[in-house]
Order: structure tokens, then C-alpha cells, then sequence
């Protein structure tokens, strides 16, 4: 290994390709160009971007520090795996933590994500996991990918090298958006009658009126406003997850860079003059990405959320997107929305300190002693978090 420049990076060079590895958050800005340019031509989502990536970096530093493994060929970048490594103890044991940038750190999860390799190269791949084997990891959570061809040879080759779980399927449900007609056919029929009640009720006394939010400020100053009903909302529920002040910090802040960039809008249903629901929403491509929705349990008679779901349907309709997705997780109302699962996957390894443990914790006897002092459970809650 080498020091490049200025750079806390470390090299390796095979007879073609040269890899290098960004580990200081301080760097990660000098590659955005470079990152941004695979990304479009992998056609990876908003997700993997680098206003999110480095956004998500920034909020959660104290707990997640990048591994962004670069692949270049003649000075082009043609493979980016974008990671980073989180520490825990569990059961006495250090344990590091690789995953995706974006998800791990137990917050904030964002899903549809993925290495970034150009024309689905075998070689590259390779690349990368030479790279992660030098990495100071001894847990592998890799978790809600695309399930393309991509991150299907990652996974074969970490089998190959490392103590891997069986592959993860986790449910991401999307609607397709019809380009024609009304889209309140794409949803169930029992859901279009409740809708559709609803906004005759609200219509015929003007109680109700949609707004969009697209001006960077706006929008930063709705994501706040989002975080503080959800909080409120679950105030008597056990908390509401924007109590931590950096999730909140990261969902005002990469909202207002993705609106800056034309990409980001807040759709708000308001019921006699108060906000009853909102929708924040990302412009992916064909895609209309669903990433947040809230609503005020004041009006839970109307099931605003459906009613600001249907008004940022249409919108993205006449937009022209292809596809309106929800998110990852199997929550009812996106299949009475007419969505249908795009599957994700997870992959997980362990190897080390984290291997061994798993082998002893399998014997007879250990495995029962394990299981009564719950260290099993501790060791899993601290690989899932």
C-alpha cells in the first residue's frame, strides 16, 4: 500500500487496473465528478448518488467512516463501491461492520443501492473484492441492493472468499403508473371508493387544497416540518426516530441539495387550512421515488396519506415517470396503491473473530449456554444494527 498525494487513500495496481481506497470523509468531495458520471452511465439510483452518499457521511461520521473503493482504468473510473465500516461490541468482540454507504448505521436506511461498475465487468468486480479483503472488517452487511447482475456476481464471489448467510430477499413495492387515463385505476377498488368519498365530503365544502413544495429552502423548511409531526405523532408510540438530531439534520439538509438540483419536491394535502399530510418525493429518472410520508392524526378520517399519495401520483403521471415507488418494506397501504414488490437483496459474511463465535455458538452445549445468557441475541442485534 501506498499514500497518494494528498489523499489518506490506499493503492493496489494490477497489469490494468489501479484500485484505491478513500477512507477520510474530508477527500470524498474531490470525486464527485468521477462518481457522478459512473453512476449515471450504471444508471444507479438517486440513492447511490453523491449528494446522498456525502450527505449521509457528513450526519453520521461519528458512527460510520467511509471505504470508498475506487477501480480506474487509464485514468477512467470504471468501478465504485461505495462503503463504509462501522464498530460495535458485542459478547466482549470488536466488531466491524462493512456496509453500504447509506445503510448501517440504523437510521436513515436508504435502499437501491449497489456497487457502480461500468459495462458489468468481471474483472472489476474481482477488483473490488480483492479491495475488501484488505479492509479491517469481520462482518459483511451489505443490505437492501439492487438485485441486478452486478450485485449477483458480488455476491458470488463473496460466497467464494467468505462464511456467507443465504441471500435476503426484502419486498420494495412500486406502482406502474398508467400513461393514460385516471391513475386512481392502478389502486385497489376499495381504496379508490375511500378516496374518492373523502374528496367529494372535503371538495364540496373547500376544505382541502394540494401544494408543492420545490424551492431549496422550502423544501429543507417542509422536510423540518415533517420530522416534527412525526415526532409528535409518536410521542406516545415508544419515539419517534427523528428525536436524533442528526436524522432529522440529514433529511433537511439532503432534501434542500436534491431540490437544488431540480430533483426534490414535497407534495402537502392541507385540510381546513392545516397540514394534514405530506409526500416527500425524488425525481429518479422514469422513477418518482415516495421517500417519506406523514400525516396529521387529527384528520385520519380522510386517510390523508392516501389522498397526497393519489395527488403526487398524478403529478408525477403528467410528469411522464414510469413508476412510482414506495420504498423498501411491506407495508399494507402500498399494495391497496396498486404497487407490486420489486425485490432487494442482502448479503451477509462474517469472518474472524465473528466466524469462529458463530461456529462455537452452533456446538451442542455452547449453543445452549449462548442461548440462556443471550449473547446469541446481543451478537445479532449488533450485526443488524
Amino acid at each position: 500500500m501506498e499514500q497518494v498525494g494528498k489523499w489518506d487513500r490506499s493503492v493496489r495496481r494490477s497489469a490494468e487496473l489501479t484500485v484505491q481506497v478513500v477512507d477520510n470523509t474530508e477527500d470524498v468531495p474531490s470525486i464527485q465528478a468521477e462518481w457522478e458520471s459512473l453512476r449515471k452511465r450504471c444508471r444507479g439510483s438517486i440513492f447511490s448518488s453523491f449528494d446522498w452518499g456525502m450527505e449521509w457521511l457528513r450526519h453520521f461520521d461519528q458512527v460510520a467512516q467511509p471505504r470508498i473503493i475506487m477501480v480506474e482504468e487509464d485514468g477512467e473510473l470504471v468501478g465504485l463501491a461505495p462503503f463504509a465500516v462501522m464498530e460495535h461490541r458485542a459478547m466482549g468482540i470488536r466488531m466491524r461492520k462493512l456496509s453500504m454507504v447509506g445503510n448501517g448505521a440504523g437510521v436513515a436506511e436508504l435502499y437501491d443501492l449497489g456497487i457502480l461498475v461500468l459495462d458489468e465487468r468481471e474483472d472489476v468486480i474481482e477488483a473490488i473484492v480483492d479491495a475488501m479483503d484488505e479492509l479491517e472488517w469481520n462482518v459483511l452487511h451489505l443490505n437492501e441492493l439492487r438485485d441486478d447482475a452486478v450485485n449477483r456476481a458480488l455476491l458470488r464471489r463473496v460466497a467464494e472468499r467468505w462464511d456467507t448467510d443465504e441471500i435476503v430477499q426484502i419486498p420494495c413495492p412500486r406502482t406502474q403508473i398508467p400513461q393514460s387515463g385516471d391513475v386512481m385505476e392502478a389502486v385497489s377498488s376499495r381504496t379508490r371508493r375511500t378516496i374518492r368519498k373523502a374528496m367529494e365530503t372535503l371538495e364540496q365544502e373547500n376544505r382541502i387544497s394540494f401544494r408543492t413544495v420545490d424551492l431549496p429552502e422550502e423544501t429543507a423548511e417542509a422536510a423540518e416540518l415533517y420530522a416534527l409531526q412525526h415526532m409528535e405523532r409518536w410521542s406516545e408510540k415508544g419515539g419517534s426516530i427523528f428525536s436524533n438530531e442528526n436524522l432529522s439534520g440529514f433529511l433537511r439538509d439532503v432534501m434542500r441539495a436534491t431540490a437544488e438540483e431540480g430533483r426534490g419536491m414535497v407534495y402537502e394535502a392541507w385540510i381546513d387550512g392545516t397540514l394534514a399530510s405530506q409526500m416527500l418525493c425524488l425525481d429518479d429518472g422514469d422513477v418518482m421515488r415516495a421517500y417519506r410520508v406523514g400525516m396529521n392524526n387529527r384528520f385520519s378520517e380522510f386517510s390523508p396519506g392516501n389522498l397526497v399519495a393519489i395527488h403526487a401520483m398524478r403529478e408525477a403521471q403528467d410528469a411522464g415517470f414510469k413508476q412510482f415507488d414506495f420504498g423498501a418494506g411491506p407495508e399494507e397501504f402500498k399494495y391497496r396503491l396498486g404497487a407490486k414488490d420489486v425485490p432487494l437483496i442482502r448479503i451477509q459474511a462474517k469472518r474472524g473473530t465473528v466466524k469462529a463465535m458463530a461456529k462455537l455458538s452452533s456446538l451442542p452445549g455452547v449453543k445452549q449456554l449462548v442461548d440462556r445468557t443471550g449473547a446469541r441475541d446481543q451478537a445479532l442485534r449488533a450485526f443488524h444494527r
